[in-house]
């Protein structure tokens, strides 16, 4: 038997490895350890991560399932990080989903608290940006999406993150032709 802690990292590490069956059955064995444990803070922690392994096998459904039953518990016990992350994460796989209407005000949320959390948060916001400006693409609402971007490129710029920089340009690009 595996102590929470050891399941928890058990799973990351066989994320890191690539071995998205592994962290699956870990994260989800850490659910069903936290749960027994009534540890909500560590069962919120496996439920991201158990829906990070569920997305990385494609299973999108469960992961925007594991996704908004961790945002439940982080809405209660914070922090509004984790709850953000929580959002942007669902708010990603519905995008993905091509559900755009479900994603946009997960987007939305996520995006208020991290403009609370101000500079801690930049790359999140930069992320949560890029995800809300692909909702405005695919709804039509290029200004919309050519505001997000320019917000994101520039906040990706200043956390140094090229490959963020060149996305959004490649999509400033495309949106101006």
């Amino acid at each position: 038997m595996h102590t929470l802690k050891e399941l928890l990292a058990h799973g990351y590490r066989a994320r890191a490895a690539n071995d998205p069956a592994e962290s699956r059955a870990a994260f989800f064995e850490a659910v069903r350890e936290a749960s027994l444990e009534a540890d909500r803070p560590s069962l919120a922690e496996a439920l991201c991560g158990l829906a990070q392994a569920e997305r990385d096998i494609g299973a999108l459904g469960p992961a925007s399932h594991q996704y908004a039953n961790a945002a439940v518990l982080y809405r209660e016990i914070g922090p509004p990080a984790r709850l953000a992350y929580a959002l942007r994460h669902e708010a990603d796989v519905l995008r993905e989903m091509c559900r755009p209407a479900d994603a946009e005000p997960l987007y939305l949320e996520a995006e208020t608290i991290y403009r609370q959390l101000g500079g801690q948060a930049v790359l999140d916001l930069a992320n949560t940006l890029r995800g809300l400006a692909l909702v405005n693409e695919s709804t039509g609402n290029m200004d919309q999406s050519k505001t997000l971007w320019n917000e994101a490129r520039k906040l990706y710029a200043d956390c140094n993150v090229e490959a963020g920089v060149s996305e959004c340009d490649k999509n400033l690009s495309q949106l101006s032709k």
